[in-house]
């Protein structure tokens, strides 16, 4: 059963703006330790932060079974399979507490998310779904 669905628009430019204004604060704003991390590995860091930034916002909008103005970017992580492998979105805190509630015993939750760019925009689309495990 789907939960939601959510999608996203961001464009790499106004990331680039933002991250050359406040350097320091916007990566540690938007992202968590493990995606900075990752991110220091990539050649391109404001498409990087732009594809969080829009994953992030399409998983919130697919909280519509729930109060989004009690998550924070550092609910959410988007992470790779590898360096060049799929996004794989993991949730903590509020959002992972509000995902949990959705869920009945026997049920797990699954957040389906694609990510895609082409300069200077991304576009990041989420499913979030309840699968019964019986």
């Amino acid at each position: 059963m789907i939960l939601g669905i959510g999608t996203d628009l961001c464009d790499v430019r106004r990331v680039e703006r933002a991250r050359s204004r406040f350097p320091v604060h916007f990566d540690k704003k938007i992202l968590t330790s493990q995606e900075r991390e990752e991110m220091s590995t990539r050649a391109d860091k404001n498409a990087y932060t732009a594809k969080r930034f829009a994953a992030k916002e399409a998983i919130y909008k697919a909280f519509n079974f729930s109060d989004q103005n009690k998550l924070v970017w550092q609910d959410a992580e988007i992470l790779n399979k590898g360096r060049k492998g799929a996004p794989v979105a993991y949730l903590h805190g509020n959002c992972l507490t509000k995902f949990n509630e959705q869920l009945a015993v026997g049920q797990t939750g699954v957040i389906h998310l694609s990510i895609t760019d082409e300069y200077p925009y991304v576009i990041a689309y989420v499913i979030i779904e309840k699968i019964s495990n019986c």
